[in-house]
């Protein structure tokens, strides 16, 4: 798909719109295009705070005269959409750089470091912890994709028998939510707090919590915050808060079925996570477990 040059006009709000929307999928063209657009900003920036120190009103008789501030601030951001086409001045190069290795990789650092936020009112069940889980995973984080799928996957099968849907479905977002495992987080004691799914500890939550920082994304800006989360007793038990969660909170993602889109947008749509990006690693991770 062809997007904006930098060499149209620069007041194309329509297609930065178009742009932004694109670039957040991680779509390599559409990258390039919005590191483009952000050095013609910064050259903007820098051209008008040129013209700005340059020109006073004792300078210029006309200075006060808003039709000529209208046609200098165009000319800038003409100018600045001029000098970063091409090969610009390298800052579109190194930014361009920097969002493609990010959209590389399988889950982006908030998936991996922090857990995506989901917030919930309602008291769950505290059933025994699991006995059935090796050492290796009860004792810490589970580490490796297949040793993460392989020792989930029979929790996972009874929440989607509950929930009718794949077992892989549910797999997928705890992988998303946890870096497959290696970013579990932990309890205050130091130990598993069994939350996979990233599930806040409301109001009604009398269980275990622990104090995490998160990303939360307001107004497509990422932003630290720090949330409690519950601690569960074992994974049976987070995997039947989760099945319980997504009944009651999430029935659209409940009643996907095997269409692992409508699984994805149903989360989305009703805010399981702030990330615009969220849906689409779902289904990606999705694919991957096929």
């Amino acid at each position: 798909m062809a997007y904006a040059s930098v060499e149209s006009l620069a007041s194309d709000v329509r297609g930065a719109e178009a742009l932004r929307f694109k670039a957040s999928s991680g779509d390599p063209e559409a990258l390039r295009a919005a590191a483009k657009q952000f050095e013609s900003m910064f050259l903007g920036i820098v051209l008008k705070t040129m013209r700005e120190t340059r020109f006073s009103a004792e300078d210029d008789p006309f200075a006060n005269s808003s039709s000529l501030k209208l046609y200098q601030e165009l000319l800038d951001q003409q100018w600045a959409q001029k000098m970063s086409a091409g090969r610009g001045l390298g800052f579109a190069e190194a930014m361009y750089a920097a969002l493609s290795r990010n959209a590389a990789q399988p889950t982006s650092a908030a998936d991996t470091t922090t857990p995506l936020a989901v917030s919930d009112t309602a008291t769950a069940s505290t059933p025994t912890a699991n006995s059935a889980m090796s050492a290796e995973t009860t004792s810490g984080t589970l580490d490796g994709r297949q040793t993460f799928v392989e020792a989930l996957r029979p929790h996972a099968e009874k929440a989607a028998q509950t929930l009718g849907i794949p077992a892989n479905f549910i797999l997928a977002q705890a992988a998303l939510e946890t870096g497959w495992g290696k970013r579990e987080i932990v309890a205050e004691d130091g130990g598993n707090s069994y939350n996979l799914f990233g599930i806040k500890a409301g109001p009604t939550w009398d269980g275990a919590v622990v104090e995490q920082v998160t990303t939360e994304y307001q107004q497509g800006l990422a932003v630290k915050k720090t949330q409690a989360f519950r601690v569960y007793s074992g994974y049976e038990a987070a995997f039947k808060d989760y099945a319980a969660l997504l009944q009651r909170r999430y029935p659209q993602a409940a009643a996907a079925g095997a269409a692992a889109d409508e699984f994805a947008a149903g989360l989305v749509a009703g805010g399981y996570a702030t990330d615009p990006t969220y849906a689409v690693k779902v289904q990606r991770l999705i694919a991957q477990l096929a």
